[in-house]
C-alpha cells in the first residue's frame, strides 16, 4: 500500500526514505551518475522537495519530468500542450 495516498498498491520505493509508493504519489527524476551514467529515480513528495535530504546514492539531479514538460510546452496554447505519460 502506498505510504502517502493509502489507496493504491505501491510499486516502488522511495529513493531517498525508502517509504513504498503508487504510480500517482512517486516523482520521476532523471539523475548523472559521477561516472557520467544516467538513471532514473523515485522519490516521496518530501523528499523530492528536500535538498538536504539523503538521497542514497551520490549523483546529480538533472532534471525531473515536471521540468521537461514545462519545456517543451513554453510556447504552445493550452490546447496543444505535451503530456507525458510513461508506463513503468
Amino acid at each position: 500500500m502506498c505510504s502517502i495516498c493509502n489507496e493504491r498498491e505501491a510499486v516502488i520505493e522511495c529513493d531517498g526514505c525508502q517509504r513504498p509508493l503508487c504510480k500517482k504519489c512517486r516523482s520521476i527524476e532523471i539523475w548523472r551518475s559521477p561516472g557520467k551514467e544516467v538513471s532514473i529515480r523515485y522519490f516521496c513528495p518530501q523528499c523530492r522537495d528536500d535538498a538536504g535530504a539523503d538521497k542514497g546514492e551520490k549523483g546529480t539531479r538533472v532534471f525531473g519530468l515536471g521540468q521537461v514538460t514545462d519545456m517543451v510546452n513554453q510556447e504552445q496554447t493550452k490546447a496543444n500542450r505535451f503530456k507525458i505519460k510513461l508506463k513503468i
